[in-house]
C-alpha cells in the first residue's frame, strides 16, 4: 500500500495538472460574429443601408443552438457602404475618386454643403471680412516711454559703434576717433585754409559743383607742398577712394586739386589746403565728421568748403610765474570786465547788427563767461619752467570784421595779478605737424591719441645733424682739450 499511494498521488496530479506535454482539452470560450456563422444563415440584404440596426432577429429559427446573440459593437464584418453617414471618415485626398453611384453623389452633396464641409463660404469667412471692423488702439504713456527709450538706445548703439574703439575693425588703415574726439586745430581766421591761394586758382575752385571739401596734410608745410604737389594729391585721392570704397562699392573717381600760391614759386608764403571734388556725398559727410584721418602712409584733417564759425583761440600770455590756470582766467575776467574794457566790448559788438542795447549787454556777458585758459609748459634752458596759457572765448557773432577788431583790442590789454606777475600777449607758435597756431611741436598732442598711425613728434629731424656732431661750427673737427 506505501508502494501504491505515491503511484495514485501521482496519477491525480497529472489529472488535475498535466505536464506541457500532456494534450489538453481546448477551452469552451464563447464564439460569436458572423465568421462562426453558416454561409446560409447571413443573408445578403441590398437594403442594409437603411435598416438602422445590424443586430439579426433573436427568434430567427437558423441560429445555431447554444449561441449567444452578437451585439453591434462586436460585429466584425466587410466594410459598410460608403453612404452610411454614421461610418464614414472623411479625408482629402489627390487621387481621383471611384466614379460614384447616384446615392452617393446625392450624399456627398449634401455633405457639400454642410456648414462643416472644407471651404465652405458661410464659414471660411477672412478676419478682415467683419462688417465692423476693430477700432485701432492707442499705446499707453508707459508703453510710449519704452519705445522712446528703444528707440534711443538703438541710436546710442549706432554712435558707440562708430565712435568706439570697433571701429577700427572696419577701416584697419586709420586711427579710430579716441574718447572725446581728435584734438582740435586752432586757425587764425576762419578762411586760412585758403590762405596764399591763387586768385584764379581759387575762382576756379568756387565754380566746382558740390559735394567738395578741403583738406590739410599734416607734416607738409607749405614749401613741401609746391615742391610736390602731385605727389600728395595721388597720395590723398588714394587714401579717400579707400574710404569711398568702404562706404560705396565701385564708386566713380575722386578728384584732387593742388594748391598753387599766390605770385608763383617765388613767393614767400606758400598754401597748404587741397581741393575734393567728384566725391559721393555720403562719403563727404563720413570724412568730415570724422575730421581726422591718420594712416601710415598720409594723415590730413578734413574742412568745409567754406567760412567755419571764428576761431575760439584770441592770444597766448607770458609773464605769470604760476602754472594755476584758474587764477590766470581770474585775472583775464578781472580785465575784461572793468568799466572801460567791458564799455569797449559793447561797443565793439553793437556794430555787428544786434537790434538792442539789451541783446549787446547779453552778448557781452556771454562772451566773457565762456572765456577759457590752457596751460603750454614751455621750458628753457636747463629744464627750467616758463609757462605760457592760451586764452579761449566763444564769439557771440560771425561778422568777421566785429571778431577782427575784438580780438586785437583784447590783445594790447595787460592782465595784472596781485602775486603771480602780469600776463602779456605773446606770439602764438604754430605747430609744423597739425599747422593749430596753439602749440608748438613739440608739445602736439596728436601723437599721444591712442592708435596713432600719423608722423611723431621726432620724425622731422636735420638731415646734417648726426654728420655734423663731433665737428667744430666751422665744420672742422673739435679738438680735444
Amino acid at each position: 500500500m506505501k508502494d501504491k499511494e505515491p503511484t495514485s498521488l501521482k496519477v491525480i496530479a497529472q489529472s488535475t495538472r498535466p505536464y506541457p506535454s500532456t494534450p489538453r482539452a481546448p477551452p469552451q470560450t464563447p464564439r460569436a460574429g458572423p465568421r462562426y456563422f453558416p454561409q446560409n444563415v447571413l443573408t445578403e440584404d441590398e437594403n442594409m443601408d437603411q435598416s438602422s440596426s445590424f443586430t439579426p432577429d433573436p427568434a430567427s429559427p437558423t441560429s445555431p443552438p447554444n449561441t449567444p446573440t452578437p451585439t453591434p459593437r462586436e460585429i466584425v464584418g466587410p466594410t459598410p457602404p460608403t453612404n452610411l453617414l454614421t461610418m464614414q471618415e472623411f479625408k482629402v485626398t489627390t487621387s481621383k475618386p471611384p466614379p460614384a453611384s447616384n446615392d452617393t453623389l446625392s450624399t456627398q452633396s449634401d455633405l457639400s454643403n454642410s456648414i462643416h464641409a472644407p471651404g465652405n463660404p458661410m464659414v471660411d469667412q477672412p478676419m478682415e471680412a467683419s462688417s465692423t471692423p476693430p477700432a485701432a488702439r492707442t499705446h499707453t504713456a508707459e508703453e510710449d516711454a519704452i519705445l522712446a527709450h528703444l528707440a534711443l538706445a538703438e541710436a546710442n548703439r549706432s554712435v558707440l559703434s562708430q565712435n568706439g574703439v570697433n571701429y577700427r575693425a572696419t577701416l584697419p588703415q586709420f586711427t579710430p576717433t579716441p574718447i572725446g574726439g581728435f584734438p582740435k586745430v586752432h586757425m587764425a581766421h576762419s578762411a586760412q585754409i585758403f590762405d596764399h591761394l591763387d586768385n584764379k586758382v581759387l575762382l576756379s575752385w568756387f565754380q566746382v559743383n558740390h559735394p567738395k571739401f578741403m583738406v590739410r596734410v599734416f607734416d607738409q608745410s607749405g614749401k613741401d607742398v609746391a615742391e610736390k604737389p602731385a605727389i600728395i594729391a595721388e597720395r590723398l585721392r588714394a587714401s579717400i577712394a579707400v574710404i569711398a570704397d568702404f562706404v560705396h562699392q565701385e564708386t566713380p573717381p575722386i578728384r584732387v586739386s593742388p594748391p598753387q600760391p599766390q605770385g608763383g614759386r617765388g613767393a614767400n608764403a606758400f598754401p597748404v589746403g587741397f581741393l575734393v571734388h567728384q566725391v559721393p556725398e555720403e562719403t563727404k559727410n563720413l570724412i568730415l565728421s570724422q575730421r581726422i584721418w591718420s594712416s601710415t602712409d598720409i594723415t590730413f584733417e578734413a574742412l568745409p568748403f567754406g567760412c567755419s564759425n571764428p576761431p575760439e583761440l584770441l592770444f597766448c600770455l607770458s609773464g605769470f610765474t604760476t602754472s594755476d590756470t584758474d587764477i590766470v582766467r581770474k585775472a583775464v575776467v578781472d580785465v575784461w570786465s572793468h568799466d572801460d574794457n567791458r564799455n569797449h566790448i559793447e561797443d565793439t559788438l553793437s556794430m555787428c547788427g544786434f537790434p538792442d542795447d539789451e541783446l549787446v549787454y547779453k552778448a557781452t556777458r556771454d562772451f566773457i563767461s565762456s572765456t577759457r585758459v590752457e596751460l603750454l609748459d614751455f621750458k628753457i634752458t636747463g629744464g627750467l619752467s616758463a609757462p605760457r596759457f592760451n586764452i579761449f572765448a566763444s564769439s557771440p557773432t560771425n561778422d568777421a570784421k566785429t571778431w577782427t577788431d575784438l580780438r586785437g583790442f583784447l590783445n594790447i590789454l595787460e592782465y595784472p595779478t596781485g602775486l603771480e606777475g602780469c600776463g602779456i600777449a605773446a606770439a602764438l607758435s604754430p605747430c609744423q605737424l597739425c599747422h593749430s597756431l596753439a602749440h608748438p611741436r613739440g608739445l602736439c598732442p596728436f601723437p599721444q591719441v591712442p592708435l596713432w598711425n600719423g608722423p611723431k613728434l621726432t620724425t622731422r629731424t636735420t638731415g646734417n645733424s648726426s654728420r655734423q656732431s663731433g665737428r667744430s661750427r666751422g665744420g672742422r673737427p673739435s679738438r680735444s682739450n
